[in-house]
């Protein structure tokens, strides 16, 4: 069976590392380093099962990015993860506001972020199968 592809956007390299470690056995992970360079990636015809990405990053922040996907008629059903280093109600609410499906904060348990993978990706599959 083929893994389902994960699309990590961050300009921690270290933090890109982490998480294509813990989720490499589970799935297929890219990984990119700006909204910009993961849009790119998309258009030219990409459609991951997931979206995990940053909030502050260069060129394409993570706002700019989860507005861009949702409005988009090809990505807008792809589940997208928030993991940032802003502890911040309002910053929170503001990427949910925007389409997001979970937010996390750096540092994060490892254990609970794959849980909310996997509901993510069970939630959505019903969703499409409807």
């Amino acid at each position: 069976m083929k893994k389902r592809q994960i699309l990590v956007i961050d300009d921690d390299r270290a933090m890109c590392q982490l998480i294509e470690k813990m989720l490499e056995r589970r799935y297929s992970v890219v990984v990119m380093s700006d909204g910009i360079q993961a849009m790119q990636w998309l258009i030219s015809g990409q459609i991951p099962s997931l979206i995990i990405t940053d909030i502050d990053m260069p060129n394409l922040n993570g706002y700019e990015f989860l507005k861009n996907i949702k409005i988009s008629g090809y990505f807008k059903n792809v589940p997208v993860i928030v993991i940032t280093g802003y502890d911040d109600a309002k910053q929170k609410a503001r990427c949910l506001d925007l389409g997001a499906d979970d937010y996390f904060i750096k540092p994060f348990n490892p254990s609970t972020l794959i849980e909310s993978i996997e509901n993510t990706l069970i939630k959505t599959t019903k969703l499409i199968v409807k």
